[in-house]
Order: structure tokens, then C-alpha cells, then sequence
């Protein structure tokens, strides 16, 4: 093992259980307005005006819920204990674990390649992310094609505090272990990050973390507009 190898750490991912508990609860509450809306909302058109009024209409409304909660409470609950739960970066590269601490994905070191920009390593903002920027990197596994990949230090299912610090740690890594590699110096710039000593200049909450208590609270505000229409219509006011 080499002397680098033994000296530089293993970092792993932290989880921001407020940030994370934000996002259940309105994913919850989304279900259960849907489910209120196109299950439970026909259940009492039928009730209140007949089967001949609403029969077609109850049936359309299902097969949409069936098409969408089926997808989703599947994914949360069936899917979630084979998707990425952590994320540990060490000296191979980035390590994507599983619920049962099983490795789902890896990026490593030895895989990545050159590219055909001005810098290997650099930060792109895909359409629909925000301001958010995603790390792009360029990958040449064994007798496999050269690809590129973008790398979010995100989970599927919680929000990680610690994502400026992974970006940080694996581009160290890439310093250390791949000194062929060039990385942007906006790439540092854009998580906030010394390229002397490697370490994050926190700066308070994050644009993408306002982000996400903004589109929390958006949602949470459309469900309760949604839920006091059905009130003001079943009531006949």
C-alpha cells in the first residue's frame, strides 16, 4: 500500500435530518393530497350525485392514481433499501452504500480519464438543477468506453450536509492520486473550497439549501390551497 494511500482519511456523508424530515413530510403530504383528491374524491362524487354522473370520471381519476401512487410508494418503499444511503470516500475513490451497507456504485480513481475540455475535472448546471452545479467528470472503466458522469453528492432519500466537504475530499483525492487530472479552479470556487488546504469556507446556509426550503414550503402551500378547495366544494360555499 502506498504511503498516500495510508495517510489520506475516509470521510463519509451526514445526513441533515431537518432538511430530510422537510421533504418526507411533504412527500407525504403530496401522497396523501393526491390520494384524497383522485381516490377519495370520486369515492364521494359517486356518494353525494350517483353512479351515472360520476362512474367515468371516478375510473379515469383511478387509473391516474394507479399510474402514479403504484410508481411511487413502490420506489419509497420497496426501491429505497437498494439505493445509495451513504456515501464514503476514501482512497479508491467515491463509495455509494446501500441500506445493508452494501456498495450500490463507485467512482474510482483509477478509472477516470482525461477529457476533451480545457480541464478534466469541472462543474456543469444541468437544465432543471437550479443553480445547483453537479461535478462532470470523465470515466474509462476496464474494457469499457470512455463516458462522462456527473457527480451529485446527493442521496435519493436524504439531504447531506456535509456535500461542499465530499466534493472537497474527492477532489483532493484526484490531486493525490491522479496528479495527471487538471481540475477546474472554478470547480473549487463554486463549493467554496481552499485549494490549499482543501478545507470548505462555510459560508451559512447554502443557496441550494434555501432552494429546498423554498420548494418545501411551495409545496406544502399548494397542498393546503388544494385541500381547502375540496373543503369550500364539499361544503358548497
Amino acid at each position: 500500500m502506498k504511503k498516500e494511500e495510508l495517510k489520506f482519511p475516509r470521510i463519509e456523508s451526514t445526513i441533515n435530518w431537518w432538511a430530510t424530515g422537510l421533504l418526507r413530510l411533504a412527500f407525504f403530504l403530496l401522497i396523501g393530497a393526491f390520494f384524497t383528491l383522485f381516490i377519495l374524491g370520486p369515492v364521494y362524487g359517486i356518494y353525494n350525485k350517483g353512479f351515472k354522473y360520476m362512474l367515468s370520471i371516478a375510473l379515469t381519476c383511478w387509473a391516474v392514481s394507479l399510474l402514479i401512487l403504484i410508481p411511487a410508494v413502490r420506489y419509497y418503499i420497496i426501491r429505497r433499501r437498494k439505493t445509495a444511503s451513504k456515501i464514503v470516500i476514501d482512497s479508491t475513490g467515491i463509495l455509494f452504500y446501500n441500506s445493508k451497507n452494501e456498495i450500490v456504485d463507485k467512482i474510482l480513481y483509477k478509472e477516470l480519464h482525461t477529457s476533451n475540455q480545457d480541464f478534466d475535472i469541472y462543474t456543469v448546471t444541468p437544465v432543471g438543477s437550479g443553480i445547483v452545479p453537479l461535478l462532470e467528470i470523465t470515466l474509462q472503466p476496464e474494457q469499457k468506453d470512455i463516458t462522462k458522469k456527473r457527480i451529485d453528492m446527493n442521496l435519493p432519500l436524504y439531504s447531506v450536509k456535509n456535500k461542499s466537504a465530499l466534493y472537497a475530499h474527492f477532489m483532493q483525492g484526484i490531486a493525490i492520486f491522479r496528479p495527471d487530472l487538471t481540475i477546474d479552479p472554478m470547480a473549487l470556487k463554486s463549493f467554496s473550497i481552499d485549494p490549499n488546504t482543501w478545507k470548505v469556507n462555510d459560508k451559512g446556509v447554502s443557496k441550494g439549501g434555501w432552494l429546498l426550503l423554498l420548494a418545501v414550503f411551495i409545496v406544502v402551500g399548494i397542498i393546503l390551497g388544494i385541500t381547502r378547495l375540496l373543503f369550500l366544494y364539499k361544503t358548497g360555499n
